[in-house]
C-alpha cells in the first residue's frame, strides 16, 4: 500500500464542496495490456563450456552457478531493463511480475509489447497461473527443492501433469500450449535430421524422459517430454527446441544437477542449428490492475477557497496517476 500525499492547490473558489472523486490510471513503467520483458538472448547459443566466465552471465541472473539463488534486480542490472530495446540479459519482470497466464516469444520488429505487433512471434496460454510468484521465484523454489530432496533423476514416474509451478513431464509435459503466431522466423532446430517446425509448447521447468532424462527452462519446443528427444534435449543445440533459458542432463543426482549449482549444458538462447540467428525476446502476460483500491478517501470539513492549500492523504493499492475532481471540474 503507498500513501500518496496529494497538496491540491484550487485555482477557483468553490462555493460548495458537493464531491470528491478520484480515477486511476495505470503507471508509466507498467507494461501495455499487461505484457512485460522477462528477458532477451542475443542469437545462438553461446557453448556451456565457456560459460561460467561469459560477460552475459550475470546479466542472465547466472543460472547454472552457485550465484543464481542469491541473484537480484540490481546483481543482473535487470532494474534498468524493462522496455524492449534495453539490451540482452533478464528485465526487471524476472523477479517482479507475478499472476503469470500467457507468455510470448517476439523479435525486434518493433518495440511495441503488443506480441502481434511483430513480424515473428509466437504465444503460449498457460495451464495455470504462475500465482503470487514472479518467474525467478519459481525457479528458485524449485532449485531449492532438488538442493535437499531425495535425488529424482532418471525417474520416469514423476512429474507426470502439466505445471507452470511445478516440474513437468512426460506425454503431459508442458507449462503451456501454442494459440497463435505469425511469420516464419520462429522454428525448432533441425539437429538430428529434425525437420524445422513452430514449437507448440512451453515449459517453465520441463524434463525429457527419454533416454536418462534431460531438462530445460522456459522452453520452447515441439513434440513431447516422453519420446523423440533421445538423449539431446541438452547442449548447444537440444532437439526440437526453439528457444530455451538453462538446461542440462539428468541422469545422476538432481541434488547437484540443477540451476543453482555449478551445473550448465545449454546457455540462453537459439539452438545452434535452427535458422533463426538474431535477437528473441521472452514476454509474460499478467491481467492488468486498471482500477485502484481506495482507502481512506478524506472528506473535507469546511469549503475551500481561493487560494487555500488543503493535503489530501490517499491510500491506493497500485502505482499510478491519480486525478482529482470537485464539483465536475479537474483539480490539478
Amino acid at each position: 500500500m503507498r500513501q500518496i500525499i496529494w497538496l491540491v492547490l484550487f485555482a477557483l473558489a468553490i462555493t460548495t464542496f458537493q464531491s470528491l472523486v478520484m480515477t486511476y490510471a495505470p503507471s508509466s513503467n507498467a507494461a501495455a495490456a499487461g505484457w512485460q520483458v522477462i528477458m532477451m538472448s542475443s542469437g545462438k547459443k553461446e557453448t556451456y563450456t565457456t560459460w561460467s566466465t561469459s560477460a552475459r552471465l550475470s546479466k542472465f541472473a547466472s543460472p547454472g552457478t552457485t550465484s543464481f539463488p542469491s541473484a537480484t534486480e540490481t546483481s543482473t542490472g535487470a532494474t534498468s531493463r524493462t522496455t524492449i530495446g534495453s539490451g540482452e540479459g533478464v528485465y526487471a519482470a524476472f523477479f517482479r511480475q507475478t499472476g503469470i497466464t500467457k507468455v510470448a516469444f517476439v523479435d525486434t520488429s518493433t518495440t511495441s509489447l503488443d506480441p502481434t505487433a511483430h513480424t515473428n512471434y509466437l504465444i503460449f496460454d498457460l495451464v495455470e497461473s504462475s500465482g503470487s510468484e514472479s518467474f525467478y521465484a519459481i525457479l528458485k523454489r524449485l532449485d531449492n527443492y532438488m538442493s535437499t530432496a531425495t535425488s529424482f533423476s532418471n525417474n520416469d514416474t514423476v512429474w507426470g501433469s502439466s505445471s507452470v509451478i511445478n516440474y513437468t513431464a512426460g506425454t503431459n509435459g508442458y507449462s503451456g500450449t501454442l494459440s497463435a503466431s505469425g511469420g516464419t522466423g520462429f522454428k525448432t532446430t533441425t539437429a538430428g535430421s529434425k525437420v524445422a517446425a513452430t514449437p507448440s509448447k512451453f515449459a517453465v521447468w520441463g524434463i525429457n524422459r527419454d533416454s536418462d532424462n534431460d531438462q530445460q527452462t522456459f522452453v520452447a519446443y515441439t513434440g513431447d517430454l516422453n519420446v523423440g528427444k533421445s538423449d539431446v534435449w541438452r547442449g548447444d543445440d537440444p532437439y526440437e527446441t526453439f528457444w530455451s533459458y538453462w538446461g542440462g542432463d539428468m541422469h545422476s543426482n538432481t541434488q547437484s544437477q540443477r540451476i543453482g549449482a555449478t551445473y550448465v549444458q545449454t546457455t540462453p538462447g537459439v539452438p545452434t542449428n535452427a535458422s533463426w540467428a538474431s535477437d528473441v525476446y521472452l514476454l509474460a502476460y499478467s491481467t492488468p490492475n486498471d482500477v485502484a483500491t481506495t482507502t481512506n478517501l478524506p472528506t473535507l470539513s469546511s469549503t475551500p477557497t481561493k487560494s487555500t492549500m488543503t493535503n489530501l492523504s490517499v491510500g491506493v493499492s497500485a502505482e499510478g496517476k491519480v486525478t482529482f475532481y470537485a464539483n465536475n471540474k479537474f483539480i490539478p
